[in-house]
């Protein structure tokens, strides 16, 4: 009984920050109505073909990507909290411009530079949670502010389904004003932890021993596992975005006209999981090291894409969804931390975004291949070729581990003193 409370109470005794984060990203993701629908709006509102949806997604998408390479440099050289304010402020300005425009070229104009400003703040925010939080109490941020977009994203999802075809412009409002809420909350509440307020056992000298100006590529050179790390984030975009663009494809062959229907049940399933077996997880895989949880997330990515292939019974989705979800929980424990705690402070922001481009750039990878593959085969290869590079992925890892080992020992000594403590 003990056990199963503890996995409720290990959220308890965190710092103001981290609940002040989660209860921001929570609001962020319930007024996030507009992103989920997109294609919809696209397709719908300005009567794009589907082949022409497909290529203003991608080219929107390679339109974000200096974003958020200038949204790293900027976390580097400016206060984060002001630089979110002034990101977030401008990206709700031209939200709220999209509500008092009719649907057209100036809508998808106006949508395209708030997105593009909101792109910016990501890395920004990424640096934030690792400011405001002491190294040990990472995992537990990274969990709960991942829980809370996911709460959140329920909730949007749902409400931004019953706006999209009367009330739109009400949708691109209430987007507006949520980001501004969250914003208020951040600034109000949110305090950066100075390494002089931490005790000696709290510090992680691999955060502070770097100059600010040195190249971000040699910082890089002489961390080789992060270096490597930002590689596998790469094939890691190529499997997890097979969730997103073949599922979809392959419940409609299957399917047929209810395949969309079928797919989004499967897809609400995903965030019921990770509400429920976030906190557990978390839980139990707190006396490993990050590295350990990316290849179990990676490995049961991978797997479960080998579930559905060739098979129509729609039960099996749902198994599929459970193990996938389950492996996206315990890459998403490992991934986060593993960056915060071997990244210079003075670099997290830059660091961030090439982390945040070697994924679009494998999710892109990951569609054009699939793509091709699902026209000239068939939706059996695009699994097994998904299944192959996962696995590929987590060797990667595997080796990576003894690398990391080598370079950043004092995190593995402690990682073994918490292990031992939390035996007691």
């Amino acid at each position: 009984m003990d056990k199963i409370k503890s996995v409720f109470t290990q959220y308890k005794g965190q710092s103001r920050s981290v609940y002040v984060l989660f209860i921001g990203r929570l609001v962020t993701s319930m007024g996030a109505l507009i992103w989920p629908m997109l294609a919809m709006i696209l397709s719908r509102k300005l009567g794009y073909s589907s082949s022409q949806v497909g290529i203003a997604v991608i080219i929107i998408g390679i339109i974000f990507l200096p974003a958020t390479w200038i949204g790293g440099k900027l976390a580097d050289k400016f206060n984060r909290k002001k630089l979110i304010v002034l990101l977030d402020t401008i990206s709700v300005v031209f939200f709220i411009a999209c509500a008092f425009t009719e649907p057209g070229t100036m809508m998808l104009v106006f949508f395209v530079i708030a997105g593009w400003f909101a792109y910016m703040e990501g890395p920004v925010f990424e640096s934030l949670i690792i400011d405001v939080t002491r190294p040990e109490e990472r995992e537990m941020a990274f969990s709960m502010v991942y829980l809370g977009k996911n709460l959140g994203m329920i909730i949007g999802t749902a409400l931004g389904g019953l706006l999209f075809e009367h009330l739109l412009q009400l949708a691109f409002i209430i987007d507006g004003v949520t980001t501004m809420i969250s914003t208020l909350l951040i600034v109000v509440f949110v305090v950066v932890v100075k390494v002089t307020d931490l005790e000696q056992v709290e510090q992680n000298s691999y955060e502070d021993d770097i100059d600010a100006d040195e190249k971000t590529m040699r910082v890089l050179m002489d961390r080789k596992s992060i270096l490597v790390q930002v590689g596998i984030y790469f094939l890691t975009g190529i499997v997890y975005d097979q969730i997103i663009f073949t599922l979809p494809l392959y419940m409609s062959d299957v399917y047929g006209a209810n395949g969309a229907a079928y797919y989004g049940l499967v897809s609400s399933f995903n965030a019921t999981i990770v509400i429920l077996f976030t906190p557990i997880i978390t839980k139990v895989s707190a006396k490993y090291s990050e590295l350990p949880k990316i290849m179990v997330g990676i490995g049961l990515i991978s797997l479960s894409y080998l579930m559905i292939v060739g098979n129509a019974v729609f039960m099996v989705f749902f198994a599929f969804m459970f193990v996938f979800t389950i492996g996206e929980i315990f890459n998403m424990l490992g991934t986060s931390p593993f960056f915060s705690r071997r990244v210079p402070a003075t670099h997290r922001g830059r660091v961030s975004s090439y982390v945040y481009i070697a994924f679009f750039v494998g999710t892109m990878t990951g569609k054009g291949m699939a793509g091709f593959m699902i026209e000239y085969v068939s939706f059996a290869a695009v699994f097994m070729v998904v299944a192959i590079i996962g696995a590929i992925t987590v060797l990667i890892s595997y080796l990576n581990y003894g690398i990391d080992k080598e370079r950043f020992p004092k995190l593995y000594q402690r990682s073994l003193e918490l292990a031992e403590e939390l035996e007691l």
